[in-house]
């Protein structure tokens, strides 16, 4: 596949020549109509001193400061991606208002090319950072220092080779928490719902796809996902509430139906051996003895498609 010129870079040149040393060639030139800027609507050309964005076509957003005017989409403009510019900066985040104070990450909008706190990746990419302060939900001009340093966690996908190896990560994410608050959480994902939604929605998802070349030799685990406590290091638990996996749903409706799991398993081998399947005895508290002969009571179990509602009997004491 042919490669196409870009700005001022022309393609096919010898690998290995030097294009740009200036200032470690934080700048560069393209075309007037290979930038996004602000809406200008006497000429709709980038006026000098705009941020913008670059490199939209392919994905790799770049972003900068003019150095210059236009008249034609086909001029050359220069882009600082490495200054502190004196620019209109918006007090606002993803949630609303918010104050801007120096040192504040900083996002442009890939669109407007509107700068803020903003960071939803479908509309934002990293700008730079405030050197100033500007009141929630106000417009100012601050001065901000560019940098262009596209994260791949902005990514919508990233694909990581894991080397063959016990215990190996495609990606390890460690949240320390020190001494404190009790409630403090490691990590956090959040989706927010708004609006008239038409279908299922899911919160969150994880999904381990099994490929048309994968084959396991022996007879070993395959786990959709796992959580866990380890506790190999000699920290001091004996006061501990241990909860393997907590579930909550703080409501202030009642739904119509309200599920702790949701079960969907269609294989091709058949039903579902069993609900648990117990590493050793003790996992599930297992005893010996027979369930006692005084019912106190029923847990409704299931709602199994075809049969409705099934219950299981709850015994005071084991015979």
């Amino acid at each position: 596949m042919p490669t196409q010129d870009y700005g001022v870079y022309p393609d096919s040149l010898t690998a290995g020549t030097e294009v740009s040393s200036t200032y470690e060639g934080r700048h560069v030139t393209v075309q007037e109509q290979e930038l996004v800027h602000p809406s200008h609507p006497a000429d709709g050309f980038v006026d000098k001193g705009d941020p913008v964005v670059f490199g939209t076509v392919a994905g790799n957003h770049g972003v900068g400061v003019a150095f210059k005017s236009a008249a034609a989409v086909t001029d050359l403009i220069a882009i600082d991606t490495e200054g502190i510019w004196n620019l209109s900066v918006v007090a606002n985040d993803d949630n609303g208002a918010s104050l801007v104070t120096g040192g504040d990450p900083l996002y442009i909008n890939t669109t407007t090319c509107i700068i803020s706190k903003i960071r939803n990746t479908a509309t934002q990419i990293p700008f730079g950072y405030a050197l100033g302060q500007v009141a929630a939900a106000a417009t100012a001009v601050i001065a901000v220092k560019v940098h262009w340093d596209p994260s791949l966690d902005t990514n919508d996908q990233m694909f990581k080779t894991v080397t063959s190896g016990a215990y190996n990560y495609g990606k390890q994410w460690v949240g320390l928490l020190e001494a404190g608050q009790s409630t403090g959480v490691s990590g956090y994902f959040c989706a927010q719902v708004d609006g008239q939604q038409d279908g299922g929605i899911y919160g969150w998802g994880a999904w381990t796809e099994i490929q048309a070349g994968f084959l396991h030799l022996d007879d070993a685990l395959l786990v959709a996902g796992e959580f866990g406590l380890w506790d190999g290091s000699g920290g001091d638990i004996t006061d501990n509430w241990v909860v393997l996996l907590q579930l909550q749903a703080i409501l202030a409706a009642a739904p119509n139906d309200l599920n702790i799991f949701r079960v969907n398993v269609a294989a091709a081998g058949g039903a579902v051996q069993a609900i648990f399947a117990a590493a050793n005895p003790t996992s599930l508290g297992y005893s010996a003895g027979t369930a006692g002969t005084g019912v106190v009571g029923t847990i409704p179990f299931a709602d199994i498609v075809g049969h409705g509602t099934v219950y299981i009997d709850v015994h005071a004491a084991v015979a």
